[in-house]
């Protein structure tokens, strides 16, 4: 990154280096070869630099399905606990309703990793593909 002189009204303009450009042309692909990290922003992140990197949405598309079924994966130690002599009946509560949360936390992450896969753009030109003007229905009411 270099940094450009500052303008009329304080406004720094920077300029990326060659460097910089190899990075994000190539810097995402040892990302993808290392498999989704289970965080939903960093995998959306490394998606959206694949298809930028590459123009390949598929790619991209397959990457945050590994993550949707990773999270799907990780919902096993989320089981509920064992039988009811194992632990006194208040922390099994506690731990059974815990890991009902965890289950449903981690299958509505899942579920939006999937929706993400299937609404990424075709390409990252800058435009929006979704429609946001409002229809003559949606004004209307």
């Amino acid at each position: 990154m270099r940094q450009g002189k500052p303008g009329v009204r304080g406004r720094t303009s920077y300029k990326v280096s060659a460097a910089g450009k190899r990075l994000l042309r190539d810097g995402w692909l040892p990302l993808i070869a290392a498999g989704p990290s289970g965080d939903i922003d960093s995998d959306l992140r490394v998606a959206l630099l694949a298809i930028w990197g590459s123009g390949d949405r598929r790619l991209a598309a397959g990457f945050l399905c590994q993550s949707a079924d990773k999270k799907m994966e990780s919902i096993a130690s989320a089981e509920l606990t064992g039988g009811p002599g194992a632990v006194a009946p208040l922390a099994r509560w506690y731990t059974d309703l815990r890991s009902a949360t965890s289950k449903a936390v981690l299958t509505a992450e899942s579920e939006a990793l999937r929706a993400m896969a299937e609404a990424l753009p075709r390409s990252l030109t800058g435009k929006s593909g979704h429609n946001t003007r409002a229809t003559k229905k949606q004004k209307g009411s």
